[in-house]
């Protein structure tokens, strides 16, 4: 498994170096894995990557913040992606409970049950965890639509 942030190559510039086209690869293996984690929870539109258009309920991965250098020699990085939910906001009562269940820290609609199904993401990662989900907020999209949506920050050690 590569390092993800290791060996002495590398300007930060994607495509200047082998190092480079490893962190791309790294990261997608990483965004995948946390897809393939979210997949369990039926009904949902579920992205690796940011949805400009999300059908509720939807679930996409937002590109991580990246803590570098986290132990000597640049052992390993602490990488911070945010995972966010939508539901429509067609009746007050449905979305929110929708949303309580995807909040709720086990049970088969779970985020935080189904991201941690799989702590490694098959063997990709060292381990993540679900540290919060702050309060949902209503988004207003082009056009008016609402959409109730809520973060999951899931922090994940290469």
């Amino acid at each position: 498994m590569p390092q993800y942030g290791a060996g002495a190559y590398g300007s930060g510039i994607y495509g200047d170096s082998p190092l480079d086209e490893i962190v791309v690869a790294m990261m997608a293996a990483i965004r995948e894995g946390l897809r393939k984690n979210l997949s369990s929870i039926s009904g949902t539109q579920v992205s690796a990557y940011m949805l400009a258009a999300p059908t509720p309920p939807a679930i996409h991965i937002v590109p991580p913040a990246i803590e570098y250098h986290q132990a000597m020699q640049n052992g390993f990085d602490e990488l911070t992606f945010t995972v966010q939910a939508f539901v429509a906001l067609g009746t007050d009562i449905g979305a929110q409970k929708r949303l309580d269940e995807m909040r709720e820290p086990s049970g088969v609609g779970s985020i935080k049950a189904a991201l941690e199904a799989d702590r490694t993401l098959g063997g990709v990662i060292k381990d993540l965890i679900v540290r919060a989900s702050p309060e949902p907020q209503v988004l207003t999209l082009e056009g008016g639509r609402q959409l109730l949506s809520c973060d999951f920050e899931v922090t994940v050690w290469d």
